[in-house]
């Protein structure tokens, strides 16, 4: 009787702690974290193709952002889908791209992470020469690889109930293994 007790006490330990570590996985998805992958090449050369990131969900919730995260958002043309981009602009900022450059409330944004040669144009919703007021409770979000980035530029502003999380680690490929740096400006 004590063997089967024992077996018995095992068996239950070990649910216990499977049920455990689901109800955490579950909790730590819905309001944590989440688990993306990068495709295509509007973030080159910061994210490539394939890389796979964590993204933590606290920080939105926070209004913590800061310009320059690389956050994850669900498409505006298409719910389902979620997206990579780099935050640019905030509620009450002025935007313009002029001259190939992006400038928030007539200064030139100093976008270390672009590659030298990277040249900004304007597109169909954000143009050229032209001062935009972001509204409230909506931001611009641009790719790093501009020239291959369909983005703001083209769809226009995303609001704070589509974003998903703020990027902080590139675990895939292991050789890739990295933090995402903060931007300071």
């Amino acid at each position: 009787m004590s063997k089967n007790k024992s077996t018995r006490d095992v068996i239950e330990s070990y649910f216990q702690v499977i049920i455990i570590f689901i109800l955490v996985f579950i909790i730590t998805y819905f309001f944590v974290g989440q688990l993306y992958e990068v495709t295509g090449d509007s973030m080159t050369p910061s994210y490539q193709n394939g890389e796979q990131l964590i993204a933590e969900k606290i920080s939105i919730k926070l209004s913590n952002l800061q310009r320059g995260d690389v956050i994850i958002f669900r498409s505006p043309l298409d719910k389902n889908r979620l997206l990579v981009k780099r935050l640019i602009g905030f509620p009450g900022d002025k935007l313009q791209i002029m001259d190939g450059s992006v400038y928030i409330n007539g200064e030139m944004l100093n976008e270390k992470y672009l590659s030298e040669t990277t040249i900004t144009e304007g597109k169909r919703i954000l143009e050229e020469n032209f001062e935009y007021k972001i509204p409230a409770d909506s931001y611009v979000v641009m790719g790093d690889n501009r020239e291959q980035s369909t983005d703001s530029r083209e769809w226009g502003y995303i609001k704070t109930e589509y974003m998903i999380g703020r990027a902080i680690l590139v675990y895939y490929p292991l050789k890739n293994l990295r933090f995402v740096e903060s931007i300071k400006y």
